[in-house]
């Protein structure tokens, strides 16, 4: 395997402190082991305007377009770019898997 020393792709912000995994990726998608799958439901209930049901197409769901990654110029992104305690809660292995990005967080003056 080539050793990782560079990446060049678009960054996606996620502008709040202490996201846990709960709110990465909710409970009620976690019906698999695989670790793949789990994309459409990431962040669900700051994506979508309603509730997510497992299996459910999530194309036909109202948008919630205040939501960052939901708009157009951060699609794609594949740089997820974290406040302070990203990831907190539970030690859900389903997150990580979830994500399918780099991640990096910085301190902030805000974090203090």
């Amino acid at each position: 395997m080539k050793a990782f020393t560079q990446h060049r792709g678009l960054v996606g912000p996620m502008d709040r402190a202490n996201v846990d995994t709960d709110m990465i990726i909710p409970k009620q998608f976690l019906k698999s082991i695989k670790r793949s799958g789990f994309g459409p439901n990431l962040f669900d209930e700051l994506r979508y305007l309603d509730e997510g049901q497992p299996g459910k197409d999530c194309s036909d769901r109202p948008v919630n377009h205040s939501f960052p990654l939901n708009q157009d110029r951060y699609k794609g992104a594949s740089v997820l770019l974290a406040r302070k305690n990203f990831g907190c809660g539970s030690s859900r292995e389903h997150a990580p898997w979830a994500l399918d990005c780099l991640l990096y967080t910085s301190p902030s003056p805000r974090d203090s």
